[in-house]
C-alpha cells in the first residue's frame, strides 16, 4: 500500500486559502466555539455515575474507625519501634469521634432580619462541603525501653506530633518481661 502525499497537500492548501479571507477565519472561530459548547453541553446530558458507598465527594475515602485506628497502631508501631532505645512496642489508639462530614449550608436573611439556614441537597441527600478526620483521645504506648524517662519523652512526643493529642492523653509504660 503506497502512500499518497496529494490529499494531505490539497487539504493544507485549501486550509491556507480559507485562513487567508478574514471573513473565513470568523466563521471557521466561531464554528469552532459552538462546537466546543455543543460539547460541553452534551458532557452534561451524559448520566453520571453513582458514587460507591465507600466514596465522598473530591474522591476521598471513607473509613471505619476499626480500620482507621488499627491503621494508625500500625503506623505508630512502625515508627516507634525505630526509636532508639525502645525494643518491642505495642500502641493503643481510642478515638473521641470517627469521621464525620460538613454539609453545605445555605443562609438566607429575610427582610426582618431572621435568618434561615438549610442544607443543600444534591439529588436525594446533602452535598458534603468537608469531610473531617477521625479524632483521636489517647494514646497508650508499651514498649521495652517504656521505663527510661528519655525514652518515654521522646515517644510521647512522637506521638504529639503525629496525632495532635496532648501529652496528658498519651500514656508511655515499660512492656513486662515475659518468660
Amino acid at each position: 500500500m503506497k502512500f499518497s502525499a496529494q490529499p494531505w497537500q490539497q487539504w493544507m492548501q485549501q486550509g491556507k486559502v480559507l485562513l487567508k479571507d478574514e471573513k473565513k477565519r470568523a466563521n471557521l472561530l466561531v464554528c469552532l466555539g459552538v462546537a466546543g459548547m455543543l460539547l460541553l453541553a452534551l458532557s452534561e446530558w451524559k448520566p453520571q455515575e453513582e458514587p460507591s458507598s465507600a466514596t465522598i465527594t473530591e474522591g476521598s475515602v471513607t473509613t471505619s474507625p476499626a480500620t482507621y485506628t488499627a491503621q494508625l497502631q500500625e503506623q505508630l508501631c512502625g515508627l516507634i519501634s525505630r526509636v532508639e532505645g525502645v525494643g518491642k512496642v505495642e500502641v493503643m489508639v481510642t478515638l473521641a469521634r470517627g469521621e464525620e462530614s460538613v454539609y453545605a449550608t445555605d443562609n438566607q436573611t429575610a427582610s426582618d432580619g431572621s435568618l434561615s439556614v438549610s442544607h443543600v441537597l444534591l439529588g436525594e441527600s446533602g452535598l458534603v462541603e468537608t469531610v473531617q478526620t477521625p479524632q483521636v483521645l489517647g494514646v497508650a504506648v508499651v514498649c521495652e525501653g517504656g521505663g527510661n524517662a528519655a525514652v518515654q519523652n521522646r515517644v510521647s512526643e512522637i506521638v504529639q506530633a503525629l496525632t495532635g493529642v496532648k501529652s496528658n492523653h498519651i500514656t508511655v509504660a515499660q512492656m513486662a518481661a515475659t518468660e
